[in-house]
């Protein structure tokens, strides 16, 4: 007993270091690799993207685009203060 320190060394390294190292690994695969790295900084630049791809299709060039694009703005802000300026 005495000649194994009361097993301590092998419970700090058996019990604590591993399973600290356990829930260090547990966050960085379901914290960093999954919240950060695949929704904040890979998500984003996949939003951003998508984002560009829309615009992309959406500017065309042609002025009569624009101006049917302006229309559609200016129904769309009418009818909605008509339906909801109470």
């Amino acid at each position: 007993l005495l000649d194994n320190k009361y097993y301590m060394d092998w419970f700090n390294e058996n019990v604590l270091a591993r399973g600290a190292r356990g829930l260090g690994i547990g966050l960085w695969k379901g914290g960093d690799q999954a919240i950060i790295d695949g929704g904040l900084v890979n998500g984003s630049a996949r939003v951003v993207g998508w984002f560009s791809g829309v615009s992309r299709r959406l500017q065309t060039g042609y002025i009569y685009h624009y101006a049917l694009a302006m229309i559609v703005g200016v129904f769309v802000l009418m009818t909605w203060f008509v339906l909801l300026g109470k």
